[in-house]
């Protein structure tokens, strides 16, 4: 876990130190040199841009280590959405609770995150492929509507975007939104392509936020709530039951801020490479120090900072 973060005061006080065990497997002692990525904040919440190799201290077992190589580095946030709008009994009541979601998710994000949005009923949909254009991704939300006598293809949907992702070169941090009911699936792809798309969301980084709204027909056994659930902890996502539709537009709302959030953090961050010690230990706790006062400051072994923190 990570320690937590306090305040610090600019003198004689011991530096801050933010271990680096949740966010990666502990590099092998075997090795002369190793590299972690670096997120620092202000107490704000704004990007600091202007450490030096001198701000920041990466330390082993306690031991202070000499840095060999200290540069800015980050990848912006790319955002997909989907929509489940299948069933009219279901999504005409809620789609106009997504589509107004979707605009205060949208104004909860910067300008430089790219965002697509696909709807589910029947087969994966293109409302809108990714751009950076706000007004043309506020206007095609009027798009979303209910799709009569279909069913939700979830699974589909998550198995197309992670081909995507895998064949898209682009340098970026994937986030998936999904915003499903728990109605039936139809989904076609097997037990194979399904391995593979979990696969290649991990290879990819990629991480899928699940809101299921919960209307009592197949429960907790749905596909999109079994889906959702395991995916979470495995793309260092999450998951969430919504019981009533109002629910829906403070849910996404809430997840704007989180992705935006977790943009500001990996998109300015530094790259830190340093030597090991000459005796090092098997299992060794690996962090970052710095005297500098009012920072927080994330270590991660792939630089990919989950929007969701957990809790220390």
């Amino acid at each position: 876990m990570l320690t937590p973060l306090p305040r610090l005061r600019p003198a004689r006080t011991a530096p801050l130190v933010a271990a680096l065990c949740l966010f990666g497997a502990a590099p092998s002692a075997h090795a002369q040199e190793h590299a972690m990525f670096v997120s620092v904040t202000d107490g704000e919440g704004n990007a600091v841009t202007d450490l030096t190799a001198e701000d920041i201290v990466v330390q082993w077992d306690g031991e202070n280590l000499e840095t060999t190589e200290f540069e800015a580095a980050g990848w912006p946030v790319r955002l997909t959405v989907f929509v489940d709008n299948s069933d009219p009994a279901v999504s005409a009541n809620a789609v106009p609770q997504i589509r107004e979601g979707l605009r205060t998710l949208l104004a909860e994000l910067p300008p430089e995150i790219e965002v697509g949005f696909l709807t589910l009923a029947r087969q994966p949909r293109w409302i809108t492929r990714h751009t950076f254009d706000r007004d043309e991704l506020v206007e095609d939300i009027a798009n979303i509507s209910p799709d009569a006598g279909s069913a939700a293809t979830f699974n589909d949907a998550l198995v197309e975007e992670a081909n995507r992702i895998h064949d898209d070169d682009r340098e970026y941090y994937p986030v998936i939104v999904m915003v499903g009911t728990d109605g039936a699936d139809g989904s076609r792809s097997q037990q194979g392509r399904i391995d593979r798309m979990v696969e290649r969301l991990g290879e990819n980084s990629a991480e899928v936020h699940t809101l299921v709204l919960m209307t009592g027909r197949l429960g907790a056994g749905s596909m999109a709530a079994g889906v959702g659930e395991a995916l979470a902890p495995i793309t260092r996502g999450s998951f969430e039951r919504i019981a009533v539709t109002s629910a829906i537009v403070e849910k996404l709302t809430e997840l704007g801020r989180d992705i935006a959030r977790k943009h500001r953090m990996v998109s300015r961050q530094y790259h830190i490479t340093y030597r090991q010690p000459r005796n090092p230990s098997d299992q060794p706790r690996i962090g970052v120090a710095t005297e500098l006062p009012g920072l927080q400051v994330i270590p991660t072994i792939d630089g990919n900072v989950p929007a969701r923190m957990p809790e220390r």
